[in-house]
């Protein structure tokens, strides 16, 4: 199986190239169902060898069910699923699997397996009888053991925990490790079997912002196949060269990453609805000639009159199905809407001498200081474990005025979403917990809650069998409810898919008020914020001015890549594993060199930073842009839309020769 294809090779914003390559997986018209409700319809996918893709699709659209197919986890569906003989299939899944043993162990578990059924199979033939389907059995499992490099997985495995700082993790029970030391050892296993694809289900659960900026330059390194599935959409910008969205059981692909997928869809819809209205506008006048027609041939009865009339409306019908559907927004998109207004009051937060120990001695903030002030977008961030959660609870919790350390300002009205939602009493329903906010009515209540796509029903549900998407969108409606001019918000996008993302943004764009903001998700930093405040080796606050992108390349450049680990930092290398040339970060809002790498052939530092404005500037321009057609779309306004995504178009190849020139 073999076929052409125009690639991007590593990084999605490269040149292309044509060339062969061989098919690892090749689908066709899957259908698959569950007790009578169409999931996938028709799907057709492929993937070739060292292809990096994204599949993408609301909460729901059955991605999991399509990852499981690919993978051979599923064969009730109907189609064909082909995968390449003798190729290997690595699937790192969403949730960590329980596992009783050693990180080493677990790392190497599938080659110990195998190296255990090998020696009772080597027992067997002892038995004559049984001695030439045992070594029919020993032979595919020896060939699956040396495919894989069985004898030397431990070593491997124990290499590449000492690249990434957890040398000393080899010998502790995985149960003990922490959520992203889980998610690390997840892909250490599956790189260990020298898999020819790799399939990812949310790779970036548990990570910061280094190891999720490690992860990027590490999938982005290696040479294996990648079938990623997730929400992040800077690793998807910076390592896929192809997406695939699942949307209403069907798949489309297009080339690039996230920015470049949203663009094109953006671009094709507008084109679409300027088609609709053309067809429209056909449609109205064959209308208004069938009518015109039918009047003609009542008033003459004349057989000639009645072949013309059954000619038209034999058109009309034929244009009706050539005509484009209207392409729709998604109803079930959220709608939300933050209407406070800016405080005139001067200062929201003002934070002086924080000083924060743990139970167990560990401190987390020693003699900080922090002011915000009204209508200031501010994110807060910091490795796993630093303290943002605990600082944002003890600001809510112990925050007044009169408080002598954490001060809130007292004309502020206050929304709190926090990362556990312990905020919603999940015993209630959702109609009794917004009826205790105060003097709403029901209809004032469903008014808020069917733009965060609840319906009716809802209503009644207990706020405890919600999904924690569920209960986030909850969250913000209920600061919505309250009129909140100052909303601290800890990882608002959790559990919510990427459309649900952006409506959050676009919602939080137009907000007035103050925002405080805590996330992993750097794509939607750099949407809403316009100052970084981190927590530093210090135990204190560091300001820096402008979106997260801004921070991240001036405060670390490309050497942000990397780990960290109880309080040590790695530079998260791939020693022992497989990498085929150097991996360079790059994509929305990023790819800005390190100044300072030594190069003889670098930039002077003034032309860096002259270059490394003019990107800033053309990435908040297209970001403007991005915005403005999409409401133009929203509107009906296609032609404008289109015309937008023209322009949009134009500025992104801009901002893509600036890279390259950077580069270069």
């Amino acid at each position: 199986m073999k076929y052409k294809e125009k690639t991007t090779m590593a990084c999605p914003n490269h040149s292309t190239m044509q060339e062969y390559r061989p098919m690892l997986i090749e689908a066709s018209k899957l259908r698959k169902d569950y007790s009578g409700t169409v999931v996938l319809d028709g799907v057709d996918f492929s993937i070739a060898e060292g292809e990096k893709v994204a599949l993408v699709g609301r909460n729901g659209c059955g991605k999991t069910t399509l990852l499981n197919i690919l993978c051979a986890g599923d064969d009730d569906f109907s189609g064909s699923c082909r995968r390449a003989p003798g190729k290997r299939i690595a699937l790192v899944p969403q949730l960590f699997p329980e596992f009783e043993g050693t990180a080493l162990e677990y790392i190497t578990s599938e080659a110990l397996e195998l190296r255990g059924r090998l020696g009772a199979l080597e027992e067997a033939m002892a038995v004559p009888e049984k001695l030439d389907r045992v070594m029919a059995e020993y032979g595919a499992l020896r060939e699956r053991y040396d495919l894989m490099d069985g004898d030397g997985a431990k070593e491997r495995g124990a290499r590449f925990l000492e690249s990434i700082g957890l040398p000393d993790v080899a010998d502790r029970q995985v149960t003990v490790l922490s959520g992203g030391e889980k998610n690390v050892l997840a892909f250490a296993r599956a790189i260990n079997t020298k898999p020819d694809l790799l399939v990812l289900d949310e790779p970036g659960n548990h990570l910061d912002l280094w190891g999720l900026a490690w992860l990027e330059n590490f999938l982005a390194g290696i040479p294996q196949a990648v079938l990623i599935v997730s929400h992040n959409r800077y690793l998807l910008d910076r390592v896929v060269s192809r997406t695939v969205e699942l949307e209403n059981g069907k798949a489309v692909s297009y080339a690039g990453g996230w920015s470049a997928f949203r663009m094109e869809k953006l671009r094709s819809n507008a084109a679409k609805g300027m088609e609709w209205k053309a067809d429209q506008k056909k449609l109205a006048r064959l209308e208004a000639l069938v009518k015109r027609f039918e009047q003609i041939a009542r008033a003459h009865p004349d057989p000639a009159w009645g072949k013309r009339l059954h000619s038209r409306r034999s058109q009309l019908e034929r244009a009706r199905n050539d005509a484009v559907d209207k392409p729709m927004e998604d109803q079930r998109r959220i709608q939300a809407d933050f209407r406070a207004e800016t405080s005139k009051a001067d200062i929201a937060v003002a934070v002086e001498g924080y000083t924060r120990v743990l139970p167990d001695g560990h401190c987390l903030f020693r003699d900080a200081d922090l002011l915000v002030r009204s209508g200031e977008r501010v994110a807060i961030v910091g490795p796993n474990g630093s303290g943002k959660t605990t600082f944002l609870t003890d600001l809510v919790g112990t925050g007044s005025w009169d408080q002598q350390v954490l001060r809130i300002g007292p004309s502020f009205t206050l929304g709190w979403c926090p990362q556990n939602q312990e905020i919603l009493n999940r015993e209630k329903t959702v109609r009794e917990e917004f009826l205790d906010l105060g003097a709403f009515t029901e209809e004032d209540i469903f008014g808020v809650l069917w733009r965060f796509i609840f319906s009716r029903n809802d209503l009644d549900k207990r706020i405890g069998s919600l999904s924690g998407g569920e209960r986030n969108r909850l969250q913000l409606a209920r600061a919505v409810m309250l009129k909140a001019d100052l909303l601290i918000l800890d990882e608002p996008t959790n559990h919510l898919d990427i459309p649900a993302r952006e409506a959050v943004e676009e919602a939080l764009i137009d907000f007035r008020g103050t925002l405080i903001v805590v996330s992993h998700d750097r794509f939607f930093l750099d949407e809403v914020v316009d100052r970084v405040v981190e927590i530093d080796d210090e135990l204190g606050f560091t300001s820096w001015d402008g979106n997260f992108s801004e921070f991240w390349y001036r405060a670390y450049g490309n050497s942000g890549a990397r780990l960290r680990w109880n309080g040590k930092t790695t530079t998260g290398g791939t020693s022992g594993i497989e990498v085929r040339g150097k991996a360079i970060v790059r994509g929305r809002n990023a790819g800005i060199k390190d100044q300072t790498s030594g190069r003889k052939d670098a930039k002077p530092a003034d032309a860096g930073a002259a270059m490394e404005a003019r990107i800033l500037s053309l990435e908040n321009e297209r970001t403007a842009i991005e915005h403005k057609a999409a409401q133009a779309f929203s509107k009906g306004g296609f032609k404008e839309a289109r015309r937008l995504g023209n322009d949009l178009a134009e500025l992104t190849g801009r901002i893509e020769k600036l890279y390259r020139e950077w580069q270069d």
